[in-house]
């Protein structure tokens, strides 16, 4: 039941913030519209963090997960060799970087509200400016 309900918040995730390539499409926009997801669906986060400790190795589906990040892996991979992002990081780990930008604040709220204050109308639109500006400078091309 838990395998089918993640599998079902992940294809929702993925139609509703899709990528297709960084060299295109600007990191900071996708990592923005990634936390909105994010924070319209803190169950996401929950689940995957549940998920991580619950399995100790392969995961339900992990094949199919695994190409569907793989297509983040493969925007990023494409903007490198376009010189849209930077190549000093390798493309599998700065789409896992983004990916954490964008989730994190949902997934430890507490530890957010601890830090930056509550999460009203205002510090949402702090915290999503500063995510998208991390992004955008930890990916910019040399």
């Amino acid at each position: 039941m838990f395998a089918k309900v993640l599998r079902t918040e992940l294809a929702k995730v993925a139609k509703a913030v899709p990528v297709t390539s960084f060299a295109e499409d600007d990191i900071g926009d996708y990592v923005g519209r990634a936390f909105d997801y994010h924070c319209d669906h803190p169950e996401l986060s929950r689940l995957l963090r549940w998920e991580g400790l619950v399995f100790a190795s392969e995961v339900p589906d992990e094949d199919l997960r695994r190409e569907h990040y793989g297509y983040k892996t493969r925007a990023v991979e494409d903007a490198q060799r376009r010189g849209a992002v930077t190549a000093t990081l390798d493309a599998d780990h700065l789409a896992f970087l983004i990916l954490a930008l964008a989730g994190w604040w949902s997934a430890v709220p507490q530890v957010a509200r601890m830090l930056t204050g509550v999460d009203d109308e205002a510090e949402r639109i702090r915290r999503r400016a500063s995510v998208v500006e991390a992004a955008r400078r930890l990916a910019k091309a040399p």
